[in-house]
Formats: structure tokens, C-alpha cells, sequence
């Protein structure tokens, strides 16, 4: 945990560009809910009412819907790119300065490849935490409570026998 709060120290100045992402997200998970909210009155309204007009302007929604998923996808996957990419450049600084300050015995009993390796592996796997796994599990929870909400809402009896 004190791990991750040091990350944040880095990831604050980025706070504006990382709500914003967050809010994409948001939206992500909001179309998955909303997808399969539609699902039963598409259903309905066209199998069951027959509804013959339905089969034109259902398609053109679920066109848009996905039009919207996407643009909202590439915005929060661009948005916590960036974020992430700021963060390795921070402290790809902070590193490039520490190792100007190291007396020159620290560079004759550290190898080289050690120092490489913590400048650039130690410094990605970073930033894949910053932008993919927070990313990640952000999008998936809020995709869950989107879904549980809609298995709530059509039916909180058989949703609360299946869970």
C-alpha cells in the first residue's frame, strides 16, 4: 500500500487528465449496462408486438450505442496513455537526477545493466500500473455494478435466487 501511495505522488499533477479518463470509463460501462438493458425491449417490440418499424430504427440505436462505447473507449484508453507516460517521464527524471547526484564509487560497484534495467523494466511496469491495470479494474467493477444494476432492475427476485 505505501507503494501505491508513492505512485501517487506522481500520478496527482495528472489528476484533471485522470478524472476525465475516469469519467470515459464511466460512460464504458454505462453502454455495457445499457446493452443489455435494451435487450429485452428490442425483444419485445419485435418479436412479440411485431413491430415491423422497429426493425428499421433499432439498428441505427445500437449503431450510435457502440459509436459512443468506442469514441468513449478511445478517449479514456488515450486519456490514461498519456497520464501513464507523464508518470514514466517523472520518474524517469527523478531516476536521471538521483544518478547524477551518486558519488563514483556507486557507479564502480553497481553494474551497468542493473542501473539500465531500473531505468526502463522497473519504470514500465509502472506505467502498465498506472494506465493498464488500474484501467482494468476500474472499467470491470463499474461494468459489474452497471450489470448488477440491470439484473436488479429487470428482476430483483430471480437476481438476488441467482446470486
Amino acid at each position: 500500500m505505501a507503494l501505491y501511495l508513492r505512485l501517487l505522488k506522481y500520478v496527482k499533477p495528472y489528476w484533471v487528465k485522470l478524472t476525465l479518463a475516469m469519467i470515459f470509463m464511466s460512460l464504458v460501462s454505462a453502454s455495457n449496462g445499457l446493452t443489455a438493458f435494451i435487450v429485452k425491449p428490442v425483444l419485445d417490440k419485435i418479436f412479440f408486438e411485431k413491430n415491423a418499424s422497429m426493425l428499421v430504427i433499432i439498428p441505427f440505436g445500437i449503431v450510435l450505442l457502440y459509436m459512443a462505447k468506442g469514441v468513449c473507449d478511445y478517449f479514456q484508453s488515450y486519456l490514461m496513455g498519456y497520464v501513464g507516460q507523464k508518470v514514466v517521464t517523472d520518474i524517469r527524471n527523478v531516476l536521471f537526477k538521483a544518478f547524477q547526484e551518486q558519488p563514483l564509487s556507486f557507479f564502480d560497484r553497481t553494474p551497468t545493466g542493473v542501473s539500465i534495467s531500473r531505468v526502463i523494466n522497473d519504470v514500465n511496469l509502472i506505467q502498465n500500473t498506472v494506465s493498464d491495470t488500474l484501467t482494468a479494474v476500474l472499467k470491470d467493477a463499474l461494468t459489474v455494478i452497471a450489470l448488477v444494476f440491470v439484473v436488479f432492475y429487470r428482476d430483483w427476485k430471480l437476481a438476488i435466487i441467482s446470486f
